[in-house]
C-alpha cells in the first residue's frame, strides 16, 4: 500500500513540475522569448548584431531569410547553442547545411527548443533563387510541439523571402513567417511575423544593419547593429532592440574554412543569455 501511495506523490510532484514549467513557458513568451512556434533568430553572428539580419545572405540564411540562399556562393554546415538567462529547459540548437545547384540553392535546417518537460522542434527545407539583383526564397518547416504526459501537437509553416541588392553597398529585405496562419493548439494561433531591412556596408571594414519586425501579437520592433572587422577575419559586433531593452555584443574569426562566432545578449528584467555558432565553409559554387 505504502509503495502505491509513493508512486502516487512521485506521479503526482511530476505533473505539478510539468505545470509549473509550462507556466514559466507562458510567462517567459509574454516576454517575446520566442517560444510556442515564434521564430527565433539563429546564429551567433545574428545575436551579436541585434538580430537585424532581413537583409543578410550569410551562413544563417536558412532560419533568417531563405531568399539570402539566392546569394551565396559559398557551402556551409554550421551549428549554433543559445544558452537563454541561465535558466534550464531554455536552450535551443541548430544545425544546418546549403548547397548551391545551377537550378536554385537549397538549404536545410534542423532546430530543437526546451528538454523533457516541454520541447519544440523543427525541420525545415528552404529554396532560394536569384535573378540579377533580386533573390526569392521559399520555406516550409515541420514544427512539433510536447508537453511531457500532457499534449502533442505538430503542424507545418512556411515564410517567404526576397532580397534585392541596389549596390554593391546597399542591401534590402523583407520576410514573412507563417503565411498560412498555422496554429499550435485549437486555441493558440502561431503568430505571423513581418520583417524589413537594409544592410549597408559603407566600406569593406564595416556592416551597418537595421529592420522592422511586426508580430501579430506585438507591438512593431526596431533593431539595429554594427559589425566591424577590426583586422583581417576578425570582427566585432554590437547591436540594440527597442521595447525589450536588449544589448547585444559579440565577435567572430575565421580560420581557414572553420568560422566561430560568439555572442552576449542582455535582458533588461532577465538577465544575460549566451550564442555560441561554428560553421565549416565547404567552397565557392562553380556556377556563381
Amino acid at each position: 500500500m505504502s509503495k502505491s501511495i509513493a508512486v502516487y506523490y512521485q506521479k503526482l510532484i511530476k505533473m505539478w513540475k510539468t505545470l509549473i514549467f509550462c507556466g514559466m513557458i507562458f510567462l517567459l513568451k509574454t516576454n517575446s522569448i520566442f517560444a510556442s512556434g515564434d521564430p527565433f533568430p539563429i546564429g551567433a553572428k545574428s545575436w551579436g548584431i541585434g538580430n537585424a539580419t532581413v537583409a543578410l545572405a550569410d551562413r544563417n540564411s536558412v532560419f533568417n531569410n531563405p531568399a539570402g540562399l539566392g546569394f551565396l556562393q559559398e557551402n556551409y554546415v554550421s551549428t549554433s547553442y543559445h544558452a537563454r538567462y541561465n535558466i534550464a529547459g531554455l536552450q535551443t540548437l541548430s544545425l544546418s547545411g546549403n548547397y548551391n545547384t545551377k537550378l536554385a540553392n537549397v538549404g536545410l535546417g534542423v532546430e530543437r527548443f526546451g528538454d523533457k518537460l516541454y520541447n519544440e522542434q523543427k525541420l525545415g527545407l528552404a529554396v532560394g533563387k536569384s535573378m540579377n539583383r533580386v533573390s526569392l526564397g521559399l520555406k516550409v518547416s515541420y514544427f512539433q510541439a510536447a508537453i511531457e504526459n500532457f499534449a502533442y501537437k505538430n503542424t507545418l509553416l512556411t515564410e517567404f523571402g526576397v532580397m534585392t541588392k541596389f549596390s554593391s553597398k546597399v542591401q534590402m529585405g523583407f520576410h514573412a513567417y507563417n503565411l498560412t496562419g498555422a496554429k499550435l493548439f485549437a486555441s493558440q494561433l502561431i503568430p505571423t511575423v513581418l520583417r524589413l531591412g537594409v544592410a549597408f556596408t559603407p566600406t569593406k571594414q564595416i556592416l551597418l544593419v537595421a529592420e522592422a519586425e511586426k508580430n501579430t501579437e506585438l507591438p512593431t520592433l526596431i533593431k539595429a547593429g554594427i559589425e566591424y572587422q577590426i583586422v583581417k577575419n576578425f570582427y566585432l559586433r554590437t547591436g540594440l532592440t527597442s521595447k525589450l531593452n536588449n544589448a547585444h555584443f559579440g565577435f567572430g574569426f575565421q580560420s581557414k574554412q572553420f568560422i566561430f562566432d560568439y555572442a552576449l545578449s542582455s535582458h533588461s528584467a532577465l538577465g544575460f543569455s549566451n550564442h555560441l555558432s561554428i560553421s565549416y565553409q565547404i567552397g565557392k559554387s562553380s556556377n556563381q
